[in-house]
This record gives structure tokens, C-alpha cells and sequence, in this order.
């Protein structure tokens, strides 16, 4: 049986490819808890997909931030409760970012050579590249929560400058 990875453009160490079954994933679904970036994984693997990149980008950012907010209360709930929020919420709303970030800009998600991939962006946060490492390597603390919730609301900020 093949290996299962990401396609090559979604290979990154921040982000394994997930155990789940990921065959009977709705093909048409924008987001899937623990499987973030599927549709760029259809659109990369297999040129399929519903590309919200380039249908209907401000719904499906505006469908991302409400899934977001649902995570952000799952993250701090953990944190209120002294607790370390499970890696797999940490990784959903890490990947919601990036998701709402590349498609903002009409893009589907690159994370190889991602700090190369968003200095070509256009609608981006300041300092993006170096609050993302930040953030991908402290996420599941409370000060890389705190950034992530920042750089989210930046970034809504901008797509509703457009």
C-alpha cells in the first residue's frame, strides 16, 4: 500500500498528514476538522476540488473565521482550565489561518518554502513572516494562542478593507 503524505506543496513539519479516512472526506467541504488544507490537497493531488480560492473567496474566508472562533473557544477553554490544548485543535487553527491568509489572496495554501510563498502575498498582516514562526512553533502556548488570534483578526481586518 502507498504511503499516505500530502501533496508535495503541503509537505511541512508543522503539519503531518492526517490518520483520518480521508477517502470518505465530502469532497466538497472547505474545512474538515484534523485535515486541514483538503481542499488544496484534492486541488494538488488530483486537480479537483471546489477551489474556494476562486469561486467565492470572501464567503469561504468569512465560513473559515466562524470555524476559526469555534476553535479559538476550544483553545481557550484548554488554557482557562490549565490545560494544554490537544496538537490536533492547535494544527486546525494554524491551518485556518493559512487557509484564510493564501485565499484572501486568491491562492490555494504552499507551505513549502512558506516564508517565499507569503512574501509574494499582498493582503498579509505586518511582520507576518516572523509572527507565523513564532506561532508555529509555540501554537499550543498561551502567548502563540494569543498571536494567532492577533494575526487572525489582522488579517480579517484586511480581507474587509477590500
Amino acid at each position: 500500500m502507498a504511503e499516505q503524505a500530502y501533496a508535495f506543496e503541503l509537505q511541512h513539519p508543522a503539519f503531518p498528514f492526517p490518520s483520518a479516512e480521508w477517502q470518505e472526506i465530502d469532497p466538497e467541504s472547505i474545512y474538515v476538522s484534523g485535515f486541514p488544507f483538503w481542499q488544496e490537497h484534492q486541488f494538488f493531488r488530483e486537480g479537483a476540488g471546489v477551489m474556494p480560492w476562486k469561486e467565492d473567496k470572501a464567503k469561504a474566508c468569512r465560513k473559515l473565521a466562524k470555524q476559526a472562533s469555534s476553535v479559538a473557544e476550544v483553545i481557550q477553554a484548554a488554557f482557562e482550565a490549565k490545560e494544554k490544548p490537544e496538537s490536533i485543535t492547535v494544527r486546525d487553527g494554524l491551518g485556518l489561518f493559512l487557509s484564510i491568509l493564501f485565499w484572501s489572496n486568491g491562492r490555494p495554501v504552499q507551505l513549502r518554502e512558506l516564508d517565499k510563498q507569503i512574501a509574494t502575498l499582498e493582503i498579509k498582516p505586518m511582520n507576518i513572516e516572523e509572527r507565523l514562526t513564532y506561532i508555529l512553533e509555540n501554537g499550543h502556548t498561551y502567548p502563540g494562542f494569543k498571536q494567532w488570534e492577533e494575526l487572525l483578526l489582522e488579517q480579517r481586518k484586511l480581507i474587509a478593507k477590500q
